[in-house]
């Protein structure tokens, strides 16, 4: 079953959410859609290239989510995944996310996260 980010209108993802983009020498190394709307800061996609892995950009584009979402005055950032992805619910939880809990959708469950942001000062 693919991921909703795989089969999502990528017209439709650029125009309404944040898209960033992390190019290296051999192109697009990793990828990161932000969902800001209605009061919440959801990270919708992340992705780091095969070739790409290992280079822990992964966890940088997380840290920066969270820069972001500072930034815009958020004082939390909230992501879902499917629930039978559990490492990396585990590597969610492991950078401060919290379950808040489950949906179920017709094809399959998801699981809903959430990480309390401290704002500086």
């Amino acid at each position: 079953m693919p991921s909703l980010p795989r089969i999502a209108d990528y017209a439709q993802v650029v125009a309404e959410h944040e898209v960033w983009l992390a190019d290296g020498a051999s192109g697009l190394e990793a990828a990161l859609v932000l969902e800001i709307e209605d009061g919440k800061f959801t990270l919708w996609s992340i992705a780091v290239a095969p070739e790409a892995a290992g280079r822990k950009l992964g966890r940088a584009l997380m840290d920066f989510a969270d820069e972001r979402a500072l930034a815009l005055q958020f004082d939390a950032v909230h992501l879902y995944t499917h629930a039978k992805l559990t490492q990396r619910i585990g590597w969610y939880e492991r950078l401060g996310y919290v379950i808040t809990h489950h949906q179920e959708l017709a094809d399959r469950r998801l699981t809903h996260m959430r990480k309390q942001l401290q704002k500086a000062g």
